[in-house]
């Protein structure tokens, strides 16, 4: 039986965080990836590319995102984990799904595509899988979050802010993932969305830069709808069971603890 463990992306911000906390017997970026090969693992942590480097750097580049992609596919089977922790995006899945709703087959979009390929890949060649895809990553740099980056650094401008005043938004705090994971582990289930509570556009700008709420622009018939994902788990982290893991008005507080304190 095998006892090393590995984190893969642990330089990142969600990997730095996490291996402050767990101890790995080996932590794994691009640079020494081949230091994984043909070794077997008791647990193996594994960060999606879009998790790691932020969904919006990763959209820029996507054929980057399909050749790193595709190396890994072709060397899934190097590696040999007992039990993995792969964690990724909401992007493969429905914009109302929860953990019981099907990953999609297939999409016309590339950056999405290469997500639903190593998800599908790395369940099929590995056992016992935890899944978790994250919503919205609420880290204010705009490689992760461009609407937090403006948000929390606004440009001199008067011009209108370019994102739709009523899209939903469920900000996932990367704090929060070291504890979330380790309540699921022990449940034995293949999947987990931790969900937060909606906020729109609107309520984001008036909740931590008021400031910019006179830079909204009208709403528009084709603006994005934005997500309404939920959890069948969340339970285990909030009981009244209504599919986030925390109340509206926690999450408005925590989002204003980290990003602007000065407003509470």
């Amino acid at each position: 039986m095998a006892h090393e463990t590995a984190f893969l992306g642990a330089s990142t911000v969600f990997g730095k965080y996490w291996t402050k906390r767990r101890y790995f017997d080996y932590l794994i970026d691009k640079e020494n990836f081949k230091l994984t090969f043909g070794r077997s693992f008791r647990m193996m942590v594994y960060l999606d590319n879009a998790v790691a480097n932020g969904p919006a750097k990763v959209r820029a580049d996507v054929e980057a995102d399909t050749r790193a992609t595709n190396y890994l596919l072709n060397h899934l089977a190097d590696i040999k984990p007992e039990f993995t922790v792969f964690v990724t995006t909401c992007d493969m899945l429905p914009e109302t799904a929860d953990e019981n709703t099907p990953a999609l087959e297939s999409s016309e979009d590339p950056y999405v595509q290469n997500r639903i390929n190593l998800y599908r890949e790395l369940n099929r060649q590995y056992g016992r899988v935890l899944n978790v895809h994250l919503t919205e990553i609420a880290n204010p740099t705009p490689d992760f979050n461009p609407l937090l980056a403006t948000l929390l650094n606004p440009d001199e401008t008067k011009s209108p802010l370019p994102f739709a005043p009523l899209e939903y938004h469920q900000l996932y705090l990367p704090q929060r993932i070291l504890g979330d994971v380790d309540r699921c582990i022990p449940l034995g289930i293949p999947a987990i969305i931790p969900a937060m509570p909606q906020l729109t556009t609107t309520e984001l700008v008036e909740l931590l830069n008021p400031a910019l709420a006179k830079r909204l622009r009208d709403p528009e018939p084709s603006d994005p709808r934005g997500s309404d994902r939920k959890s069948i788990h969340s339970f285990q982290w909030l009981d009244p069971k209504d599919g986030y893991l925390v109340t509206k008005e926690d999450q408005m507080e925590l989002l204003k603890f980290y990003f602007a304190p000065e407003l509470l």
